[in-house]
């Protein structure tokens, strides 16, 4: 699966960049993931939280979350 996702990452780079060997991966995942949620903030956000969570910052996480309940009024 890493394999493919990479493959993706790649075909983003050179779909989106005009230099493709100066895009990260992270800037070419983040337009991915930001293209696959349709701009929605709270999937975007909830695709982080997961992200964090998995890597074990819990305590991040608190703060995140309540930060993104202030910003959003939710």
């Amino acid at each position: 699966m890493i394999k493919e996702l990479n493959e993706l990452i790649q075909k983003q780079k050179k779909e989106n960049f005009g230099d493709p060997s100066k895009a990260t991966d992270q800037e070419a995942l983040g337009i991915m993931i930001s293209q696959y949620f349709q701009w929605d903030g709270q999937q975007i956000f909830d695709c982080a939280y997961n992200a964090f969570e998995d890597s074990n910052f819990h305590s991040f996480n608190e703060k995140f979350e309540n930060m993104w309940k202030q910003t959003e009024g939710k």
